[in-house]
C-alpha cells in the first residue's frame, strides 16, 4: 500500500489508496466542507474550516490533489494576501476556484492558488454562505443557510451581485447543483430535509415528497440521477428520476458537501467531524 505524506503546518496528512486505481482516502483534514473535482485536468480540490463555521480566525485551508489523492498546493489562510477563515463551498469556472467563507465570497487561480478577487455580502445582510452552483450563462448561485436565501453573482459582468431568492421556504439551503434540462437549481435544505427545485422565476416546489433528516450536499450520477449527502443520518442517498430513493452508503460520520467526478466515476465525500475525505467507486 502507497503512503504519501504531506505537511501543513504542523498537521500531517495522510493519502491511503483503499481500492485499486482510483479510490483513495485523505486523513488529516480539519473539518472538510466540500470536496469537487476538476473536470478539465482530473484534480481535486477540498475546502477545510480548521476550526468553527463562523470563527474569523483566517486559518482555513483548501488542498489541491492530483487524480490519485497526491497533495499538489495548498492555500492557507494566513499566507502572504489570503484570508480564509472557514472555507466552505467550491465552484470551479475555467481558471478559478471560488469558495464560500462565511459571508465572503473568494476566488483563486486554481494552478498555483494565488488569490483573483474577494466579494463582501454583509451588505445584502448575508449569515452563511454554503453551496454555489453555476449555471449555463456563467452566473453563480450561493446558498445562505441562516439567512434563508440565494444570491446570484453575474461572473461575467464584473461579479455583479444580486438577491435571486429569500423565502423561509428554503428551509435552510446547503447544497444545490443546477439542472440544465429544465433550467432551474436543485437546492437541497438542512432545516427540512427537503429537495427543492427553484426556477428562474424564483418559484420553490419540491423535487419529490420524500423528506430526509439533514441535507448537505447535492450532485449528478452518470444517470442523471441526483446523490445527497444527509449530515445527520450519515447516509448517502441516490434519487432515481426524482422518485425512487435508495440509500448508497451509510454509517458515515457527518458527510457534508458531496459530489459526483464523472470521468472516474466516483462519489467525493468529506466527513466534517471525521475530518477525513474518501471516494466511493460507483
Amino acid at each position: 500500500m502507497k503512503t504519501i505524506v504531506a505537511n501543513l503546518f504542523a498537521v500531517l496528512l495522510f493519502i491511503l489508496p483503499t481500492h485499486p486505481v482510483e479510490a483513495f482516502r485523505v486523513d488529516g483534514l480539519k473539518t472538510p466542507q466540500s470536496f469537487i473535482v476538476d473536470p478539465a485536468l482530473g484534480n481535486y480540490f477540498i475546502s477545510s474550516t480548521n476550526g468553527a463555521p463562523a470563527d474569523r480566525d483566517n486559518n482555513g485551508f483548501i488542498v489541491k490533489l492530483d487524480g490519485s489523492g497526491k497533495p499538489l498546493l495548498f492555500i492557507r489562510g494566513g499566507s502572504p494576501q489570503i484570508t480564509l477563515n472557514a472555507p466552505g463551498g467550491l465552484a470551479l469556472q475555467g481558471n478559478k476556484l471560488y469558495v464560500t467563507d462565511i459571508d465572503s465570497l473568494r476566488w483563486f487561480d486554481k494552478n498555483n492558488g494565488r488569490p483573483l478577487g474577494h466579494i463582501d455580502f454583509t451588505g445584502i445582510g448575508a449569515k452563511r454562505l454554503k453551496g454555489l452552483a453555476f449555471d449555463d450563462e456563467s452566473n453563480l448561485y450561493i446558498s445562505d443557510v441562516l439567512a434563508n436565501a440565494i444570491y446570484k453573482v453575474d461572473t461575467g459582468n464584473d461579479h455583479k451581485v444580486s438577491v435571486f431568492k429569500k423565502d423561509n421556504r428554503l428551509g435552510n439551503p446547503s447544497g444545490m447543483v443546477y439542472d440544465p434540462v429544465r433550467n432551474r437549481l436543485i437546492v437541497v435544505t438542512r432545516a427540512t430535509g427537503k429537495i427543492l427545485a427553484v426556477g428562474p422565476d424564483g418559484r420553490i416546489t419540491p423535487v419529490i415528497q420524500n423528506t430526509f433528516k439533514s441535507l448537505c450536499g447535492v450532485d449528478w450520477d452518470r444517470e442523471n440521477n441526483l446523490l445527497v449527502s444527509d449530515i445527520a443520518e450519515g447516509k448517502i442517498y441516490r434519487v432515481e428520476k426524482f422518485s425512487r430513493t435508495k440509500i448508497i452508503r451509510e454509517n458515515i460520520l457527518t458527510p457534508a458537501g458531496i459530489s459526483f467526478d464523472y470521468a472516474r466515476n466516483l462519489i467525493l465525500v468529506p466527513s466534517s467531524k471525521g475530518n477525513v475525505a474518501f471516494t466511493i467507486p460507483r
